[in-house]
C-alpha cells in the first residue's frame, strides 16, 4: 500500500473500558501520524478490530466483524487485536479476510502493521508477558465520547475459575499517581465533565508500585485536587470495598454516588467454586453498609448464571440475595466456556436451555431493580450530564445522573457536554423522562 497517500482508518472495539480507552490511544496514535480516522462503519483503507474474549459470545462477535469489514471494502488492511487476538490467535489466524493478528503488547505498533499494507496469508504477532502488563498505550482523548475513560491500572492477579482475562492481560500493573494526575490534568484541559477511571482490576491499582499505593490513594488525590468535573469508579471487586471506602465516598464532593460489584453470584457454595473472595454475607454487609452510608447511591451487580454445577437451589440463592438486596440494576450474563479456564472443565455442565430461563428471570429481576430505584427520585431535581448525541427513537437530549440514572429531555445542542438541571418526571423503559425549569441554564 503506498505510504505517500493519506489513508482512512477506522477503529472498531468490543468489551471493556480498557478496552475503549485503549482504541481511543490508537485513535490518538493514528492521527499523530497522519492517518484519517473515520467512524465505524465507514468505507476504510484500514480496519483495526479490538476485540474482546470475556464469552464466546463476543468471540463470534469479532469474527462477524471481519466479515462485515471485509464487505465495506475487500482491499482494505486488516487487522484484529485486543484480547481475543492475544488468547486465540491460532483460530482468529484461519479466519478469512484478516492480514494481521497482533496481541495486546503490539497495539502501540498498530502504524507499522498498517503500512505493511496487505498480505496473502495472516502475519501473527503475539507477545508474552514477563513482568506484567505494558502501560505504553496513554491518550489524552476520548473517542469523541462525552465521558473520559483514564485507564490507570492494567492486567489482574486473580485467578477467578471462569475467568480468561489473566492470560490476555497479565500481571496487574499501574500508573503512578504523578501519571495518572498528569493525565487528568490533560482531559481537564479538553473540557471532559466526566472521567471514568478503568481498569482490567481497578481494586488492585498502586500494589505493584514503589513505594506501594493503593486506589483509594488515587481517589484522595484526585478528591484534593478539586478538579472541575466529576469522577466515577468503573468497578470494584465486593471485598475491596472497605470502610475507608465507604467514608470517602459518604463525604467526597468529586466523586459520583454510584458503584457497580461483580458480585457472580449468591451462593457460597459456587463462590468457592468460582475462586471468588468473599461470601454471600458479606457481600450483602457491604452493600447495605453502602447504601446507609452514601446519599442516593447507585448500587449495581454482575451476575454469571449457569456455572458449572449450579443446581436450582443454588441458582435460587443468587436470585434471592439480590433480590433482597437495595440493588439499582443489575448485567446478567450466562456461564462461556473458556478454554484453558479451570471451570471449562468442572463437571456439571448446565445445558442451555435451563440458563437461558435463568438469565431471563434474571432480566426481568433488573427491570423491577431500575424502576424501583428511579421512581424514588419521580419529581426531584437532578444534575445530568449531557451526552454529545441524542436518542435516536425521540430526538431528545440524553444524559446520566451521577447516580447512573438516564434521562431523557428537551433541550438546544448547545447544551451537549454541559451540566444540566433537570426536574425528572415519569420511567419508561429507556431510564427518566425528565424537563429543564423554564430558564435554567447549564451549570
Amino acid at each position: 500500500m503506498p505510504q505517500n497517500n493519506p489513508l482512512s482508518v477506522s477503529v472498531t472495539t468490543l468489551g471493556c473500558k480498557s478496552n475503549q480507552y485503549d482504541s481511543s490511544a490508537l485513535e490518538e496514535m493514528l492521527r499523530d501520524a497522519s492517518f484519517e480516522v473515520v467512524p465505524f462503519p465507514a468505507k476504510a483503507d484500514a480496519y483495526v478490530i479490538n476485540t474482546c474474549t470475556v464469552t464466546g459470545r463476543t468471540d463470534y462477535q469479532s469474527r462477524q466483524l471481519v466479515r462485515r469489514v471485509r464487505k465495506l471494502n475487500s482491499d482494505a488492511v486488516v487487522i484484529v487485536t485486543g484480547c481475543y487476538a492475544q488468547v486465540s490467535s491460532d483460530e482468529l489466524a484461519s479466519v478469512d479476510g484478516i492480514d494481521y493478528v497482533i496481541g495486546n503488547p503490539e497495539k502501540g505498533r498498530i502504524v507499522e502493521f498498517i503500512r505493511g499494507g496487505r498480505r496473502s496469508s495472516p502475519l501473527v504477532e503475539v507477545g508474552k508477558y514477563e513482568d506484567g502488563t505494558p502501560m505504553a498505550l496513554r491518550t489524552r482523548s476520548a473517542g469523541g465520547r462525552t465521558r473520559a475513560n483514564l485507564k490507570v491500572q492494567e492486567g489482574c492477579n486473580r485467578a477467578c475459575s471462569y475467568c480468561i482475562i489473566p492470560k490476555a492481560r497479565g500481571l496487574s500493573r499501574s500508573v503512578t499517581l504523578k501519571d495518572a494526575e498528569r493525565d487528568i490534568d490533560a482531559l481537564v484541559e479538553g473540557s471532559f465533565k466526566e472521567i471514568v477511571l478503568t481498569g482490567i482490576h481497578l481494586g488492585a491499582y498502586g500494589m505493584d508500585l514503589s513505594p506501594s499505593s493503593s486506589a483509594l490513594d488515587l481517589f484522595r488525590m484526585i478528591e484534593a485536587n478539586r478538579y472541575p468535573c466529576r469522577f466515577r469508579i468503573s468497578s470494584l471487586d465486593p471485598d475491596e470495598v472497605t470502610d475507608g471506602l465507604i467514608a470517602f465516598l459518604s463525604e467526597s464532593k468529586s466523586f459520583c454516588n454510584h458503584l457497580h460489584l461483580p458480585l457472580q453470584s449468591g451462593d457460597n457454595a459456587i463462590l468457592k467454586a468460582m475462586h471468588r473472595p468473599y461470601t454471600r454475607e458479606e457481600f450483602a454487609e457491604r452493600v447495605l453498609k453502602l447504601f446507609k452510608s452514601v446519599k442516593d447511591i447507585s448500587i449495581g451487580v454482575d451476575i454469571i448464571a449457569g456455572f458449572p454445577g449450579e443446581n436450582d437451589a443454588e441458582f435460587e440463592s443468587s436470585y434471592s440475595l439480590i433480590e433482597s438486596l437495595p440493588l439499582s440494576y443489575l448485567h446478567a450474563f450466562p456461564y462461556s466456556k473458556r478454554r484453558g479456564t479451570p471451570a471449562s472443565s468442572y463437571k456439571g455442565q448446565v445445558p442451555p436451555g435451563i440458563a437461558r430461563a435463568r438469565i431471563e428471570r434474571l432480566l426481568s429481576l433488573d427491570s423491577d431493580k431500575r424502576r424501583s430505584f428511579y421512581e424514588r427520585f419521580a419529581g426531584t431535581e437532578i444534575s445530568v450530564l449531557a451526552e454529545a448525541g441524542r436518542d435516536r427513537k425521540t430526538g431528545r437530549l440524553r444524559g446520566k445522573s451521577a447516580n447512573y440514572i438516564p434521562v431523557l429531555f428537551d433541550g438546544p445542542d448547545s447544551l451537549k457536554n454541559t451540566m444540566v438541571k433537570v426536574r425528572l418526571a415519569s420511567f419508561d423503559e429507556t431510564g427518566m423522562t425528565g424537563a429543564m425549569e423554564q430558564g435554567e441554564k447549564s451549570l
